[in-house]
């Protein structure tokens, strides 16, 4: 076998990787097809997620779990989104109030930093649905 090119594998199975001013940890393993597939499905369904109706569950194998579920099972991986997921997700932070989170997505675009991103505006959904009186508005 001839030598090996492109990037440097990491050395041990977490190894922290600088991206921009972002430090993160690469995962030692590759996101699983499943885990891939959920979180894209939650990024998806996050436009018509509310806190009024957080029940819209994913399918993972034969269970089921909520959006934020989802978010904890893929947190860790620093794979790179697919580019269908990243346009999907910042379509979402276009009047998101929330730059860092924006430039961070965009210098780091992993499933890590994506997570991120939509905990924090699940977060801000809630804060500003409690904020109404727990009503939804709806257009």
């Amino acid at each position: 076998m001839g030598p090996r090119f492109g990037p440097k594998l990491p050395s041990s199975p977490h190894q922290v990787v600088a991206v921009g001013a972002i430090m993160a940890e690469q995962s030692a393993e590759p996101i699983p097809p499943d885990f891939a597939e959920a979180f894209a499905y939650a990024v998806l369904v996050y436009e018509i997620w509310t806190p009024e109706e957080p029940g819209r569950l994913i399918e993972i194998g034969s269970q089921s779990y909520s959006i934020v579920e989802v978010c904890r099972f893929v947190d860790q991986f620093t794979d790179r989104l697919p580019e269908r997921v990243y346009l999907k997700l910042r379509s979402y932070m276009h009047d998101y109030p929330d730059a860092k989170l924006k430039a961070d997505l965009a210098a780091d675009p992993s499933y890590a930093t994506a997570v991120r991103c939509l905990r924090g505006m699940i977060e801000r959904r809630t804060e500003d649905y409690k904020r109404r009186g727990g009503v939804e508005g709806r257009s």
